[in-house]
């Protein structure tokens, strides 16, 4: 029985946003014994050897402190108001200024809590087995993040518009996309009701 190699990622996990629609920082609402971004992050950890890069923007110094003290490369986007791409790019161009030889990037967002370690190692492992495609997450209403970009992807992201995130090149590459199902835990929190639903939602389940 032959084992595949583990694929080198790069995790980049995207916090840049203002939470215009929260009133408040949604990556520090609570969550379980940590806060929304610090929740992310120790999912992150739990994926071995992967390198784990933060995008701060708004709210930069309130956010740092809750997470300067977690193993990760802290970036900050200075210009995140302009929108994803440029939070996607910076965090790229970052990376690839560390010159490893990275096969490719996990890029993942703070407010899908109920996504977990196991749906990052089984996109890991579907990369494993074909490393020249893009590995999505099949939401239900659509397929986008968490998804691994492979490295030859790595310039066309570095080159995303201000307003273009993630689902643009998968979308632009769709005959290159394999996924993995996330159906009903890939919501994403962008109000006070969403958030107190989900809440709730996981200390009762």
């Amino acid at each position: 029985m032959s084992f595949l190699p583990k694929p080198k990622i790069a995790q980049l996990i995207l916090a840049a946003g203002s939470s215009s629609r929260m009133g408040e920082p949604k990556q520090v609402l609570p969550w379980n014994n940590t806060t929304l971004i610090g929740h992310a992050i120790q999912k992150a950890l739990l994926v071995q050897k992967t390198a784990i890069y933060v995008v701060l923007g708004a709210h930069y110094d309130t956010i740092y402190k809750e997470i300067c003290h977690f193993p990760v490369t802290i970036l900050r986007n200075t210009k995140w108001q302009s929108g994803m791409g440029s939070t996607i790019r910076s965090g790229v161009m970052a990376i690839q200024q560390d010159k490893l030889p990275y096969d490719g990037v996990l890029i993942s967002l703070v407010d899908q809590p109920l996504l977990d370690t196991t749906h990052f190692n089984s996109l890991i492992t579907k990369f494993s087995e074909e490393p020249s495609a893009i590995i999505a997450t099949d939401l239900g209403f659509g397929i986008g993040v968490p998804a691994i970009i492979p490295s030859k992807y790595f310039y066309e992201l570095s080159q995303l518009q201000a307003d273009f995130g993630a689902r643009y090149l998968i979308k632009k590459h769709i005959d290159n996309i394999n996924t993995v199902d996330a159906i009903g835990k890939g919501i994403d929190i962008d109000t006070i009701a969403q958030y107190t639903a989900m809440v709730k939602s996981n200390f009762s389940s």
